[in-house]
């Protein structure tokens, strides 16, 4: 007789067995749905992902226009020539974006300086720019009110930015005022973005992007970006080696081509009529059909075949590249570059359907005991994760290398979010864990209290003195003020040498966030007192610690670059409470609050007026009160 045993294991054999045979013919049936349910899912994804880098490319693009346009070197410059600080500082944001043609300004007196990428140009275009053979910079200044012989001075330096020549010649007849990118931004104050055209100096087809200057000059600055060098960025984020993605812009100019030099070249050497390249030039190729039964829609996709015989997906959206600028990207995939992946995935997931249908099933049973007491170690480790608390000494180890790797993820995750917690505010960190807080560039206005501390004679104190003792010294005292500053809620923005900039209401707000900061002040100072009593029996000198509190509204967020940001806060109220420090020693006093504050915490406080100041950087009167201590 079969024993229990035998008849269970053979009952779940055969159940396996049948279970198996069933999901592989069931799996075969649904192979063409699945594969063209995950190439469309795929397909979405990745036209998203291409929509979103080109606009991420428009915006780095656009930032950087607007950050030159309120650049003291270019708005506020009173002496122009090809080598001053407005030259310089464009030349140097130009080897930061590779995907430009050059920057340039353009001011109201008619003067236009340009500086200019040589390195990419072809032949006929280095010619044109009248370059010579080692050159990679043109910085060109033309001033209408110079002799007419010395009207235009062109400079030109190799990769190192070392002169090779410099030129002056006739006016070259181009006066920037009289341009659409000059007139339109300067009519609209704000930053826009041109039509195709056929630039000025290359004779090639440029977008420009532009911006009025921010300062005390009128002008604008610009941008151009060459329509083939944009081509062959949005042709390397296509889908699959078949994909390609065409781009227009709202009157169906073309845009980005993978062939864009071509369709240039034969439309503006069109006998008929010449133009720049738009989508009537498309007729009868993949994507003109792509595009035939568009009904104009913000979001569009579909299916056709080819004349090649293959099948391909092709999807249609409109994406906003600026203020004024909208876009139709057209982005197509050949169906093949998805299935084979999705067919050599299914017979992998064949055999190994076999293979764990014939493993025997104690061994099963145990196996999955391990594994389900290992990833309920690791959960635990998710849990710890997610409170933030101190990791365990060692990752969770497993004999299976997927359940081995998660446990080391987890626990170089864990390690990553305890230590990235000690950086920067923990509720910061744990809003953006709980996605409650966006981590992107970018903030909003809203009112905080910020609180700025400095070491009186920090510089003195550290000159002569041992650089490790003076570390060690300057953490034991920022810890014993964090502590204080973070127990009421504080988020504690930097360190800065001997300071510490502080503000609260953000990331969450604080109905009594000036009490908040005024109580840390005063236990700040009585910290201070603490440990410069433990410096007094060490040997070492003490820490005279000044501070100042404002109120105001401020930009609050985060701020850098896509790879780099700082949760931070930019406004006024931040420039002015690092004045108020300041003013203590002017005062002899040790915090100072602004009447804002005071008005705030004066019924839980004991102030003192100081006096009536007009802070630097400021144009209004401030009252300045000293806080004393908490009334009883």
């Amino acid at each position: 007789m079969l024993t229990f045993r035998l008849t269970l294991t053979a009952s779940i054999l055969l159940m396996i067995g049948a279970l198996a045979g069933l999901l592989g013919y069931v799996q075969n049936r649904a192979l063409d749905i699945a594969a063209e349910t995950a190439a469309r899912a795929t397909m979405d994804a990745a036209s998203t992902q291409a929509a979103a880098a080109i606009k991420l490319q428009f915006s780095s693009i656009s930032r950087t226009v607007r950050l030159l346009a309120m650049s003291p070197s270019v708005a506020d410059a009173s002496v122009r020539n090809v080598a001053d600080r407005g030259a310089i500082l464009m030349k140097g944001t130009l080897n930061d974006h590779l995907d430009i043609d050059s920057f340039y300004v353009g001011y109201d007196d008619g003067i236009w300086l340009q500086v200019q990428r040589l390195k990419g140009l072809d032949v006929d275009q280095f010619k044109r720019a009248q370059a010579p053979d080692t050159a990679e910079f043109a910085t060109t200044m033309t001033d209408p009110s110079l002799a007419e012989s010395n009207q235009t001075q062109r400079l030109f330096e190799d990769k190192e930015g070392n002169q090779i020549i410099r030129r002056s010649s006739f006016k070259r007849g181009y006066d920037p005022r009289y341009r659409d990118w000059y007139l339109t931004a300067q009519a609209t104050r704000a930053l826009v973005i041109s039509s195709p055209y056929v630039s000025y100096g290359l004779g090639v087809p440029m977008l420009t992007l532009s911006a009025p200057l921010q300062g005390q000059a009128r002008g604008v600055v610009g941008a151009d970006l060459k329509l083939d060098t944009f081509s062959a960025y949005a042709d390397s984020q296509k889908i699959g080696a078949n994909g390609q993605i065409v781009a227009f812009d709202s009157e169906f100019n073309i845009i980005a081509h993978r062939d864009y030099s071509g369709l240039f070249r034969r439309a503006i050497e069109n006998p008929e009529a010449a133009h720049l390249p738009s989508r009537a030039d498309l007729d009868g190729s993949l994507a003109a059909k792509a595009m035939g039964d568009w009904d104009n829609s913000d979001s569009y996709q579909g299916e056709l075949r080819w004349s090649d015989g293959e099948d391909y997906y092709f999807r249609i959206e409109r994406v906003r590249l600026g203020p004024t600028f909208n876009a139709t990207l057209l982005v197509i995939s050949a169906k093949r570059d998805f299935a084979q992946e999705i067919k050599a995935l299914n017979s992998k997931t064949k055999i190994i359907a076999l293979l764990v249908g014939l493993v025997f099933v104690p061994l099963a049973w145990l196996f999955g005991s391990s594994m389900s007491r290992k990833l309920r170690e690791i959960t635990d480790q998710a849990v710890r994760l997610k409170t933030m608390l101190p990791p365990p000494s060692a990752s969770i180890k497993s004999f299976v290398k997927e359940i081995d790797t998660l446990g080391a993820t987890f626990h170089q995750a864990q390690r990553a979010v305890w230590s990235f917690s000690r950086l920067v505010p923990k509720e910061l960190v744990r809003g953006v864990l709980d996605s409650t807080i966006s981590s992107e560039l970018g903030g909003q206005r809203q009112e905080i209290t910020v609180l700025f501390t400095d070491v009186r004679g920090f510089t003195a104190l550290s000159e002569n003195a041992d650089p490790a003792v003076v570390m060690d010294q300057t953490s034991r005292y920022f810890s014993a003020l964090s502590e204080v500053i973070l127990a009421r809620g504080g988020t504690i923005d930097k360190f800065i040498g001997d300071a510490i900039m502080a503000f609260w209401n953000a990331p969450l707000p604080q109905i009594d966030h000036c009490e908040r900061a005024c109580d840390a002040a005063i236990q700040a100072r009585a910290a201070n007192e603490r440990i410069n009593r433990e410096f007094a029996k060490e040997g070492l000198p003490p820490f005279q610690t000044r501070y100042g509190i404002h109120v105001g509204d401020a930009i609050v967020g985060y701020v850098g670059s896509t790879e780099r940001m700082n949760y931070t806060a930019l406004g006024a109220v931040v420039n002015l409470a690092a004045r108020l420090e300041g003013m203590n020693k002017n005062y002899g006093t040790e915090i100072l609050i602004t009447g804002a504050v005071y008005e705030r915490v004066k019924h839980r406080f004991q102030c003192e007026y100081v006096d009536t100041v007009v802070a630097r950087g400021m144009t209004g009167e401030t009252p300045v009160y000293q806080l004393l201590s908490a009334k009883s």
